[in-house]
């Protein structure tokens, strides 16, 4: 399970660990290194691909909620759970949260 720090970060895929189309609908994805196929549609669908960017477990939760209308509570256990699943199959790592907040531009951003 996620420690409650954890929850608290954000998360990506990690590009290295996986490879994977979306095919119909439905994201079909090899594990790299266990040479394993699976495949997610519906809610996971949605899950991998908000995780293509930085997510934190709130977001993907508030995702979940406002997609298939399910109490916020119960989407934000779901999301903790597929986020969870990934962290141990070593699919997503977390990323550092920017300190001037999310879409804030860096300096390097405004040259």
């Amino acid at each position: 399970m996620l420690s409650p720090e954890a929850e608290g970060g954000r998360f990506q895929l990690r590009d290295a660990a996986v490879s994977w189309r979306d095919v119909d609908g439905e994201i079909v994805a090899l594990d790299i290194s266990l040479g394993v196929y699976f495949t997610l549609n519906g809610s996971g669908r949605l899950l991998w691909m908000a995780l293509m960017e930085a997510a934190s477990a709130d977001h993907l939760g508030e995702l979940l909620a406002s997609t298939f209308g399910i109490p916020a509570e119960q989407a934000r256990s779901d999301a903790l759970e597929f986020l969870d699943d990934l962290v141990g199959r070593e699919l997503v790592e977390t990323v550092a949260s920017r300190p001037d907040g999310p879409g804030a531009a860096s300096a390097s951003d405004q040259r």
